[in-house]
């Protein structure tokens, strides 16, 4: 008995592996590549910005979690001005756009290998109040570009969060 499980176990490990189908995404305009769930929507919006829009979680879902990347041109961004140049002054103009406000988190890291700055926050964005939101905002310069890559999630689940960061994290830029 034993060894049949065990030879079975062999047999379909390879199909529990394979799991959800990725998708490749290029954006030649922000220079960067990002994969992300087939189950996920991609859509390139006015100025130029990339979203990937989570699936629905049941009829009862009412909000679709969503990854957003802006990417915005200066010569002096990763030159003079440093990541953490931007803090705090990032925290207090996005907490002027949400009613109950709270600052979650912020912390430095480093992604495709450059100093990058993670800032979490929760609250009513004020254009829609209906939703507690919670935001994962990631922000690095490279070669006179910052990428601004944010993650809206409901505040009352965390459906998404395992899928979103493996999206965030594989965002290469080029």
């Amino acid at each position: 008995m034993n060894r049949s499980f065990f030879i079975l176990l062999i047999l379909l490990l390879p199909l529990l592996s394979l799991g959800q189908e990725w998708k490749k995404f290029t954006d030649t305009a922000g220079n960067f590549t990002a994969t992300y769930p087939s189950t996920w929507v991609n859509k390139i919006k006015q100025g130029n910005r990339v979203f990937f829009t989570s699936p629905s979680s049941g009829e009862s879902d009412a909000f679709y979690e969503n990854i957003n990347i802006a990417v915005s041109y200066n010569t002096a961004y990763g030159g003079d001005t440093k990541i953490k140049d931007l803090f705090p002054d990032v925290v207090t103009q996005v907490s002027g756009s949400f009613r109950d406000f709270k600052e979650e988190s912020l912390r430095y890291f480093k992604w495709n290998n450059m100093n990058a700055a993670e800032l979490i926050y929760s609250g009513y964005n004020k254009t829609d109040e209906s939703v507690k939101v919670r935001c994962t905002q990631w922000f690095c310069f490279y070669k006179s570009r910052l990428y601004l890559v944010t993650f809206v999630a409901d505040a009352s689940t965390n459906v998404h969060n395992n899928t979103a960061k493996k999206i965030m994290s594989g965002i290469v830029f080029k």
